[in-house]
C-alpha cells in the first residue's frame, strides 16, 4: 500500500523508540509496582503486538510508552536515542484508546473534516485538506458510510474511523489499546490489516491485544509479551517458539502461538518463567541505559567505548498547536453548535419542554398575576418558573456532558487544541440555546399567567429567568466535569435543597434563626427569587386590582414587606446570579485540570 500523500512527512525518517528499565507504580496510600524495570525497542515499518494475561500491565506500558502516565514513572524513554521531549512526541505520536470516545451526533465526513481543521495547519488548501480525507477513506474502507452520523457506525466501522482522525496528519508514531475488542474475527482481521499497511508504510506501530487467533497473530511483525510487569519475550513472531523451549516451555502442534504465549505467561504451562525474564533483561542492560543525577541525564550505547558517555539534554520547547488558539476556538464553536443543534434530547426536546410547561403553567396560574386576593397564588407560580428553568437547564446538561468531556480528554491528550480555547468555545457554543429555552418559556408563562403587561418588569422577570437558566447550565456543566452521571444526578438537587430552603419563599428572612441568616446569601434562589418577586412588585407598582370585597395585599408595598423583601436588592440580585455562574464556570475548568492531571 502506498503511504498517504500529506504535506505532514514527520515519519519518513525512520524512527526508533527505546526505553530501558521502565518502570511504574500506581499512586495511592498502598503504592503497587505494575511494571518491572522492563526494555524494549520498536522501530519504524513493523506492526508490534503487547501480549499479556489480564492485570499484565499491558495497557499501563502503553500509557506510559505514549505519554499519557507520567506520575510514578522510572527509566529512561528515547527516541532515535535522544532523551523523549513530552511536547514534541505529543505531536509525533497519536494514541487510540480501546473506548474511542467519539461525537455520535457528527456524520463520519464531518469528523474527519474537523480533525483535518484542527490537526493540520491553516496553510493547508481546503482542496488538500480533502484529498487527504478521501484518501484515509478510501484506505479504510470507509467510503461508504461518509455521511452516516457516527452513533449508527457498526463497530468495525468506529475502530477504522479512529484511526481515520489521527491518521489526519500522518503521525510516525501510533498506539492502540485493544483495537479488536468487540468485533467480530472478519472486523479483527480487516483492522489489524491496516494497521499493518499503515506501519510497513514507515511509521511504528504498537498495539495491545487480546487473545489473537492464528491468522490475526501472522499479520504482525514483533510481539512484547509481559506477565506479572516484566517482559518474558521481545522479537519476532518467529522467535517464539525457539526461545520459549530453551526456558522448558514446549509448543503442541498446530497449536496458537498466541494462546501457547498467553499460557506460559499466566504460569498454567511447567517451565522456567525467570530464565525467559533474564533473558530479556540481559540482553537490554548492555545495549543501553540512561542515568541521571538531578536534571543531568546521560545515554550510554552498546557501541560506546568504555567509560564514553553521551549527555542529552531534552528540548524545553513548549507545546506548539497547529493552528492558533483562535481559530481552534471558532471550529470547536461551530462543532458544538452542530452537535447541540442535531441533539434531540439536549437540545430538541428541551425547547419542547420549556414551550409545554410554559403553557401548562400559564394555564394552571391564568391570569392571576395581577389579582391582589391571589398575590401567595402568585408568588407560588413564580418560584415554580424559576425551578423548571433551573432543572429543567442543569439536569440535561449533568446527564450528556460526561460523553463529551470523554472525547475533549481524548482530543486534549492528543494536542489538538488547548483547554482555554475548548473552554471558550463550549461557554459561548451553549448560549444561544440557553438564551432560547429561557425565553420561550417565561413569554408564554409571563402573560398566561396575567403578570403586569409593563415592558421594563418583563424585561427584568425576563434576565432573572436567563440568568437563573445560564447558572443552571454552568452547575450542570460542573456536575458532568467533576463527577459520573449517576453522582451528578444525585448532588444537583442534593446541594439545591438547602439552597431553596434559604430562598425566602419557604421561610422569610426575618424569620432565620440569627445563625441561619447568613446561609439565605450564599442561596442561589435567593437571588433569583428576590429578582423575580422585585421585577413584579417592587418598583413603585402601588395598588393591584382587587377581585374580592377585601383584599389585604392589594398594596404590593404590603407584599414586599410580607416577603422581607422591602429594600430593593435587583442589582444585587443580579450580581448574586453572575457571581454564582462565574464560580460555576471556574469550577468546570478547574475540574478539567484536575480531570487532565488524573490522567497524567
Amino acid at each position: 500500500m502506498a503511504a498517504i500523500e500529506v504535506d505532514i512527512t514527520a515519519y519518513r525518517k525512520s524512527i526508533n523508540l527505546h526505553f530501558h528499565q521502565l518502570g511504574y507504580t500506581a499512586p495511592g496510600k498502598k503504592s503497587v509496582k505494575i511494571l518491572h524495570d522492563i526494555s524494549g525497542k520498536f522501530v519504524s515499518g513493523r506492526l508490534t503486538a503487547i501480549l499479556g494475561p489480564s492485570g499484565a500491565g499491558k495497557t499501563m506500558l502503553l500509557n506510559v510508552l505514549s505519554g499519557f502516565k507520567t506520575k510514578g514513572v522510572e527509566g529512561g524513554i528515547l527516541i532515535n536515542g535522544a532523551v523523549r521531549d513530552k511536547n514534541d512526541f505529543r505531536n509525533k505520536s497519536s494514541y487510540i484508546p480501546q473506548e474511542f470516545p467519539m461525537l455520535g451526533k457528527l456524520t463520519t465526513l464531518e469528523t474527519l473534516k474537523i480533525a483535518a481543521d484542527l490537526k493540520l495547519p491553516v496553510k493547508i488548501s481546503t482542496e488538500v485538506k480533502l484529498k487527504i480525507i478521501i484518501d484515509i477513506t478510501g484506505i479504510l474502507g470507509l467510503e461508504k458510510c461518509l455521511n452516516t452520523l457516527v452513533e449508527k457506525l457498526s463497530g468495525g466501522e468506529r475502530k477504522r474511523l479512529s484511526i481515520g482522525v489521527e491518521l489526519i496528519t500522518n503521525p510516525p508514531i501510533m498506539f492502540f489499546d485493544e483495537p479488536t475488542s468487540g468485533l467480530d474475527s472478519v472486523s479483527c482481521v480487516q483492522v489489524v490489516t491496516h494497521l499493518r499497511e499503515l506501519a510497513h508504510s514507515g511509521r511504528i506501530v504498537i498495539c495491545v491485544i487480546h487473545q489473537p487467533s492464528s491468522h490475526v497473530l501472522e499479520l504482525f511483525d514483533d510481539i512484547y509479551v509481559l506477565s506479572d510487569g516484566q517482559c518474558i519475550y521481545s522479537g519476532g513472531v518467529d522467535g517464539i517458539i525457539e526461545t520459549f523451549q530453551g526456558a522448558g516451555y514446549d509448543c503442541p502442534q498446530y497449536y496458537n502461538r498466541a494462546d501457547f504465549v498467553l499460557e506460559v505467561a499466566s504460569k498454567e504451562r511447567n517451565g522456567d518463567l525467570q530464565t525467559l525474564v533474564n533473558e530479556h533483561r540481559e540482553r537490554y542492560s548492555s545495549e543501553v541505559f540512561v542515568e541521571e543525577s538531578g536534571e543531568e541525564k546521560t545515554y550510554v550505547s552498546k557501541s560506546s567505548s568504555p567509560g564514553q558517555k553521551q549527555k542529552l539534554v531534552p528540548s524545553s520547547r513548549g507545546l506548539v498547536y497547529p493552528i492558533s488558539r483562535w481559530n481552534q476556538f471558532l471550529i470547536l464553536s461551530k462543532r458544538s453548535l452542530l452537535c447541540t443543534y442535531r441533539d434531540f434530547f439536549f437540545a430538541q426536546l428541551r425547547v419542547i419542554a420549556h414551550v409545554v410547561v410554559g403553557v401548562l403553567l400559564g394555564l394552571v396560574f391564568y391570569d392571576i398575576g395581577s389579582d391582589a386576593s391571589k398575590v401567595l397564588t402568585n408568588l407560588s407560580c413564580l418560584f415554580f418558573f424559576l425551578l423548571f428553568i433551573f432543572f429543567g437547564n442543569a439536569m440535561p446538561t449533568a446527564l450528556t456532558y460526561p460523553s463529551e468531556a470523554a472525547v475533549f480528554l481524548r482530543e486534549y491528550m492528543n494536542n489538538w487544541y488547548s483547554l482555554g480555547s475548548y473552554f471558550a468555545s463550549k461557554i459561548i457554543a451553549d448560549l444561544p440555546l440557553q438564551i432560547i429555552c429561557p425565553t420561550l418559556f417565561i413569554a408564554i408563562s409571563y402573560f398566561l399567567s396575567g403578570q403586569p403587561i409593563e415592558e421594563n418588569r418583563f424585561a427584568m422577570m425576563w434576565v432573572i429567568c436567563l440568568l437563573t437558566a445560564i447558572s443552571a447550565q454552568a452547575m450542570g456543566l460542573l456536575a458532568g466535569a467533576a463527577f459520573s452521571v449517576q453522582m451528578g444526578i444525585f448532588l444537583i438537587p442534593a446541594s439545591c435543597i438547602p439552597m431553596l430552603v434559604f430562598s425566602g419563599y419557604f421561610i422569610r428572612f426575618n424569620e432565620l434563626y440569627y445563625m441561619f441568616k447568613p446561609m439565605s446569601y450564599i442561596s442561589l434562589f435567593r437571588y433569583s427569587f428576590e429578582g423575580a418577586t422585585q421585577a413584579i412588585y417592587g418598583f413603585d407598582r402601588g395598588n393591584l386590582t382587587c377581585t374580592e370585597p377585601f383584599c389585604y395585599y392589594k398594596n404590593a408595598d404590603k407584599i414586599l414587606k410580607m416577603m422581607d423583601m422591602t429594600y430593593n436588592r435587583f442589582g444585587l440580585d443580579i450580581a448574586g446570579l453572575l457571581t454564582w455562574t462565574l464560580m460555576f464556570q471556574i469550577g468546570v475548568y478547574i475540574a478539567l485540570i484536575i480531570r487532565l492531571k488524573k490522567s497524567h
